[in-house]
């Protein structure tokens, strides 16, 4: 019977360890040849890996290169394997997936060397999320970096024996390392910019520190809560007080404008998740619809936003957006 063991950073395959991100060539080392498919444009190819008699796919795909290099999980531009489905079922996975395998998954899933019950999954869109504690003694919780989702509606078992009855999604989410970091504000000797937006400069902040990391230090809530000595509940949809004031104090130099040619907000950005860690993207705390001209003309690179709220916010924006050339969209017509 062929078995799967999701690791802390791995896939064990009959035995065979596999770290996170793979390549096509780790996959192909202990599984062989796979029917290689090709989507996507040049600028956006997205290739899929399927293994048909055994039922199980590979996802990878140089998109997924950037959330590495920020997670400092990225090896090289070939290790952009970053997904797995089982299929088991055969079934269409939620409109999205279609099973493509020729055949389906026969055989065993294990996470961290056991089946996964109902006490290990939480409630998941697309059914239940396993993601079980690293070291249970450990006084911080440090979950392990594999995300297994069992595809299901139904409370039906997951297993028969020792066989795999629901069809699976394995995804890699690696936890960015912990670092000892000096999180005191310093001022620099050059001019700084002005902000009359506050959740204005939260995007513009996740830009410039998150996306393109020229703005330091990077601003981590654990690593932030270590350095105060201090022992928030990290656990909440609440927003944590101690990193709104920090951003709000935080400078950012004139001469990082320039680095900012876009704005593109999305409820999964690495500045709200350090703000609130289990915010779900649902309320408007980080919209905003209004914005000055002043603040606007410190970034003359800015050609485009994409922005939380509907059509209405959009058009609020437009009206001092447009005349400094600066598209506006709702995050909401993006699909």
């Amino acid at each position: 019977m062929f078995c799967i063991d999701v690791l802390d950073t791995a896939v064990s395959f009959n035995g065979q360890v596999v770290p996170f991100p793979m390549s096509y060539e780790d996959i192909r080392a202990v599984l062989g040849d796979a029917r290689v498919v090709n989507d996507g444009d040049e600028d956006r190819v997205h290739t899929t890996y399927y293994y048909d008699d055994l039922g199980i796919e590979f996802d990878g795909s140089p998109l997924y290169l950037s959330n590495l290099r920020k997670k400092k999980a990225y090896k090289d531009n070939d290790h952009n394997i970053v997904g797995i489905t089982l299929y088991v079922t055969g079934n269409e996975l939620y409109g999205f997936k279609a099973g493509k395998c020729k055949k389906n998954y026969e055989g065993n899933l294990t996470v961290l060397g056991k089946q996964i019950d109902r006490d290990m999954t939480w409630k998941d869109i697309l059914g239940y999320g396993c993601q079980p504690v690293l070291d249970e003694k450990s006084k911080n919780k440090k979950y392990i970096q594999v995300k297994t989702t069992i595809v299901t509606e139904d409370e039906k078992p997951f297993y028969d024996g020792d066989v795999l009855l629901k069809d699976v999604m394995i995804s890699f989410q690696p936890e960015r390392p912990k670092l000892k970091v000096n999180y005191d504000i310093v001022v620099p000797d050059e001019e700084c910019l002005v902000f009359d937006t506050f959740n204005f400069k939260l995007a513009v902040i996740n830009e410039l520190m998150y996306n393109q990391e020229v703005l330091k230090p990077y601003f981590d809530i654990y690593d932030y809560m270590a350095f105060k000595k201090a022992h928030w509940n990290l656990e909440t949809d609440k927003n944590v007080r101690a990193a709104v004031n920090y951003f709000k104090e935080l400078p950012i130099p004139v001469s990082l404008a320039d680095y900012v040619t876009e704005i593109n907000m999305d409820g999964d950005d690495d500045i709200y998740m350090n703000i609130a860690p289990e915010w779900d993207g649902r309320d408007e705390r980080f919209d905003f619809n209004k914005l000055t001209e002043v603040e606007l003309k410190q970034f003359k690179n800015l050609k485009k936003m994409i922005i939380f709220g509907n059509d209405k916010d959009a058009d609020k924006l437009r009206k001092v957006c447009d005349p400094l050339g600066i598209e506006v969209e709702p995050l909401a017509s993006i699909g």
